[in-house]
């Protein structure tokens, strides 16, 4: 199979030169931060429309093709297998947060969580696994919360607020975050706990992350941030030579 394309268009690559959502994402000090997140969706999925097109112009896709066909019949046969950073992260707010997570209105500790991630899909996949998780304990609806772009000044403050009170007072006990928090945001005045689910290869953005929690006023003695390593793949090198920078 070969797929060719119309030659002669300069304004695709100039389009092509500034695919900014793929190579870095929305960050706070980006305009789109603001932008609702089916806005932000669209404009990503526009500019891998672009990259693509700029990067396949009159190639052979053969080896790619079959390159794709492989990887569908490897995520094909372990789409229905259990994520193992759900189990862990599960077995974590079982252990610290929700001891009797899975019984009938199980009580919370006194005890928050902010998970980061990178991506607006996986924010949304972890807000429906952990809700699917926590289903069944004590005001269950009020203990995840997600923080992002395009949530509004207003509900992003009372989210903020939220967190950063008592937590005899406020049910909230799970934050998830994008990028879009990770600088300007003060978040430790309950928390002393972060996950990295998506890592940022780029160590001065994990500090950043870090940083919510990890900063003055933080009340705990001693601030934990997770992330999770998977001791099969070599690409956890990465990760210990980002982490020993950091």
């Amino acid at each position: 199979m070969k797929l060719s394309l119309t030659t002669g268009r300069p304004w695709l690559l100039d389009r092509f030169r500034n695919p900014s959502l793929l190579l870095e994402g929305v960050g706070p000090d980006d305009e789109r931060a603001d932008l609702p997140e089916e806005d932000v969706t669209e404009e990503e999925e526009a500019q891998m429309d672009r990259a693509t097109l700029a990067a396949i112009g009159g190639e052979d896709l053969t080896e790619e093709i079959a390159l794709v066909d492989r990887m569908l019949r490897v995520t094909s046969g372990a789409r229905h297998d259990a994520d193992v950073k759900i189990q862990a992260l599960g077995d974590w707010i079982r252990a610290n947060l929700c001891p009797d997570l899975g019984k009938p209105e199980a009580q919370w500790l006194e005890r928050r969580v902010l998970i980061f991630t990178e991506y607006t899909d996986t924010k949304r996949y972890l807000m429906e696994q952990l809700g699917a998780l926590i289903a069944g304990s004590k005001r269950e609806e009020e203990r995840i919360a997600a923080f992002h772009g395009g949530i509004g000044e207003e509900r992003r403050e009372q989210i903020k607020a939220a967190f950063n009170s008592d937590p005899a007072k406020s049910p909230l006990r799970i934050l998830i975050a994008t990028d879009a928090a990770r600088e300007g945001v003060n978040l430790q005045n309950h928390c002393a706990d972060l996950f990295h689910f998506d890592i940022p290869w780029n160590p001065g953005r994990m500090e950043q992350r870090n940083g919510r929690i990890d900063r003055k006023l933080q009340r705990a003695k001693e601030v934990r941030c997770h992330y999770f390593v998977l001791t099969q793949r070599s690409e956890d090198r990465v990760l210990e030579v980002l982490v020993r920078k950091t």
